[in-house]
């Protein structure tokens, strides 16, 4: 039998970090263990239904409409709640993982009070790199020294591919703390259907530089300009660290409605079924990347093909068999072209075999039963050190 574990988030939306923070905690009990999971109330209703061996301990909801001032609040209520939450965790288990917690401001105290009660902390590092530095280069010493304190209060860390591992331990040299790789889960939506063929791609996700959206923009406006019937959707909502990029891509886009469809704000799961019946494939010219990307296992567990760079994960995702035509460096908008017209030079009919054959793989071998479990031995693992 599993120890206990408890597991903290910040998270609440059930997409991206807070849909994997969501089925990580169902993975875990689904696999026979016992989890305390402090995190605001889930927008899905589905993640809050009551379950044996799931304890519910939830932090404050925070307001995302309202004055400044009352979102100010509620988001110190969110922190508040949140430690208050992990102290009562601790009391029932030794053993607390942490996926994006609250800005390392606050989070840093809260597990240095934590590993002063003998708290085993296991960090899940989704980024070994910061995406964009939040501060300014004069005070990134400061903003680094946050994740070192985070890292270094850890006894053991999680990153999810072998390339991030690499990264991570060439930028945070942390002795001889275990850092051990466990894959991402699987994100399905429903049953899944044919790619329709009609040449529409899909760039989903938050939209920041490293997603090379100009790169993906320019490069559809080349392949259409070399014969390619392809149409661009680009969803989501843009990175407030980088409002500046999204600016310049915006206007590019809009500057070109017959070729870029733009749906900008939060994508419900409803929408993005839709969106992803709709596309043929997802276009994921990543630069300066070096995680697994939670939108490549949307593509993979929806029967989706991808045309994308081998930056970060999606380089291993690819060598092991993701129905992808790789955009090969330096990832510019010429490589994105020629990987589109490779793409468009084959039947559909060929990727919907080939991504579907990818989707069987995917769901056996990264269900969050199985990610759930190879979570649970780690944390027996740390339990025991």
């Amino acid at each position: 039998m599993y120890p206990a574990v408890g597991l903290y988030t910040k998270a609440a939306f059930s997409g991206g970090a807070g849909l994997f923070a969501q089925e990580l905690v169902q993975g875990m009990v689904d696999a026979g263990g016992t989890v305390l999971f402090v995190a605001p109330p889930a927008q899905n209703e589905r993640f809050e239904q009551p379950r044996a061996n799931l304890v519910r301990l939830r932090s404050q909801a925070e307001l995302t409409t309202g004055p400044r001032w009352k979102r100010a609040l509620s988001s110190l209520a969110r922190v508040a709640t949140g430690a208050i939450g992990c102290l009562r965790a601790r009391a029932r288990t030794r053993l607390l993982i942490v996926t994006i917690p609250d800005p390392l401001i606050f989070a840093v105290p809260i597990l240095a009070l934590l590993r002063l009660t003998g708290a085993r902390i296991i960090y899940v590092v989704h980024d070994p790199l910061p995406h964009a530095w939040k501060l300014s280069p004069r005070l990134r010493w400061l903003e680094n020294g946050a994740f070192i304190a985070a890292y270094k209060l850890s006894s053991g860390i999680v990153v999810l591919s072998e390339s991030a591992r690499t990264a991570f331990v060439a930028a945070y040299r942390l002795s001889n703390r275990p850092i051990t790789v466990i894959e991402h889960g699987v994100f399905v939506l429903g049953a899944p259907s044919p790619a329709p063929g009609e040449g529409r791609l899909l760039l989903f996700g938050t939209i920041r530089r490293n997603k090379g959206v100009r790169q993906a923009i320019e490069g559809v406006l080349q392949a259409r300009e070399r014969g390619a019937r392809m149409r661009l959707v680009i969803a989501g909502t843009p990175d407030s660290v980088e409002p500046d990029y999204w600016a310049g891509c915006e206007e590019l886009a809009r500057a070109h409605p017959e070729a870029i469809d733009l749906e900008i704000g939060y994508v419900s799961d409803v929408r993005l079924n839709e969106l992803v019946a709709t596309s043929d494939a997802f276009l994921m010219p990543y630069r300066d990347f070096h995680s697994q990307s939670g939108v490549a296992m949307v593509a993979a567990s929806n029967a989706r093909a991808a045309i994308a760079s081998r930056a970060g994960g999606l380089g291993d995702l690819i060598a092991d068999g993701f129905a992808a035509v790789p955009i090969e460096a330096p990832v510019d908008a010429e490589a994105v072209a020629k990987a589109i017209l490779d793409f468009a030079g084959k039947p559909i009919t060929d990727w919907n075999a080939r991504a579907t054959a990818y989707r069987a793989k995917t769901i056996e071998s990264r269900s969050w039963s199985v990610i759930g479990a190879q979570y649970l031995k780690f944390a027996e693992h740390i339990n025991a050190c």
